[in-house]
């Protein structure tokens, strides 16, 4: 059966529609700051500081603060506390929810024995140094192995202070931590900062290395991304509503990824339902999962919003993939690829993204 034909007209107006999509949502990264060492994070807190305000976070020690003009200040440097190299050094800092107000930051390091510490310091009034004598030790974690440190802290919308820390090293979890609910290693922490006294509680369990975790700023879900071992990468989601009651079961090292590890376990235990992984990728496409944010900015295309971006520390691609109710929709996209080793994504106070690179450059998300 001949089919009618097409005027040219209809097919060029055809071929602008189904080109408009992507272009529409194209992303390049732009580089607003360079020059430093090796980068752990960059971020800024909700309110405190001026719009635009960048904190930058140095593995050795050391938090800068850039100014919306560009202007950077060193804030503090704890590099005399600090084991810096590999996987150790300054992991992260989080801002208290009530930073405008209290001037409360909080910093996750490895000292100089390797050990996980969580500290909280007080700012003084311009956020350009510490006040003296204000440093509280809120956690100390001995550490078996110089890798799987995790170290990202994170407030959640409940008010808690999360830390994601890993199984303490090695191949296949050799002191089945992760699915020991007596052990803090391989777990996501919180702990209530009005109630320090209260302690740390376990949120979720059996989790590798959480390389950079993050909560939607719309409906506080939480992403995860944990690094594999041999063959696969994992982003991990929960809703709001599921933190805080039995923890979680993110799986390793029974699983990697979807699929059995090969160690030799004892196999899932605990009480937490098993977490499936919204998104995995092969070792093919890279080596080392970089979590990221939820989009809720408002410069990227409005059809982003929603959209969680991350990438891979090997590879330098970033993607992003959009879910509904716990479950992926679509595929898994492409936004664009570099030659970077993407270190961590940042947050800034209006929700727009940027990241930092292993060779101390941050870079923000702009319209392509």
């Amino acid at each position: 059966m001949r089919r009618p034909q097409v005027p040219g007209v209809l097919l060029a107006m055809l071929a602008v529609a189904l080109a408009l999509p992507g272009a529409a949502f194209a992303v390049q990264p732009q580089l607003v700051q360079g020059g430093h060492s090796q980068l752990t994070q960059v971020t800024a807190p909700r309110t405190g500081d001026p719009a635009g305000t960048l904190y930058i976070v140095e593995q050795d020690g050391h938090v800068w603060k850039r100014d919306p003009g560009g202007a950077e200040t060193q804030v503090f440097n704890i590099d005399g506390l600090v084991m810096s190299g590999g996987e150790q050094g300054l992991l992260s800092i989080a801002f208290d929810p009530e930073f405008a107000s209290n001037d409360l930051i909080y910093v996750s390091y490895t000292n100089n024995a390797g050990d996980t510490r969580v500290a909280r310091y007080r700012l003084n009034a311009s956020h350009t140094g510490v006040v003296a004598g204000t440093r509280r030790r809120l956690l100390a974690v001995d550490q078996p192995a110089s890798n799987h440190n995790g170290g990202q802290l994170a407030f959640a919308r409940n008010g808690r202070l999360y830390l994601g820390l890993g199984d303490g090293g090695g191949s296949c979890d050799p002191g089945g931590r992760a699915q020991n609910l007596r052990s803090r290693l391989g777990k996501l922490l919180s702990l209530n900062p009005r109630s320090i006294g209260s302690g740390w509680r376990i949120d979720a369990y059996g989790v590798r290395n959480p390389w950079r975790f993050s909560f939607d700023r719309v409906g506080g879900r939480l992403y995860l991304a944990d690094v594999g071992q041999d063959d696969w990468e994992e982003v991990d989601t929960m809703a709001a509503r599921r933190l805080g009651g039995t923890p979680e079961n993110f799986g390793w090292d029974p699983y990697e990824g979807r699929a059995r590890s090969g160690c030799s376990t004892s196999g899932l235990r605990g009480p937490g339902a098993r977490v499936r992984p919204i998104n995995v990728y092969s070792h093919a496409l890279g080596c080392s999962v970089t979590g990221g944010f939820a989009y809720r900015g408002s410069q990227l295309s409005s059809g982003l919003r929603g959209w969680y971006f991350f990438a891979d520390y090997c590879g330098g691609t970033v993607w992003r993939i959009k879910q509904r109710n716990g479950s992926l929709v679509g595929s898994r996209r492409v936004v664009f690829d570099t030659s970077e080793n993407i270190t961590s994504f940042g947050e800034a106070a209006g929700g727009e993204l940027f990241f930092a690179t292993g060779d101390g450059q941050v870079y923000k998300l702009i319209p392509s």
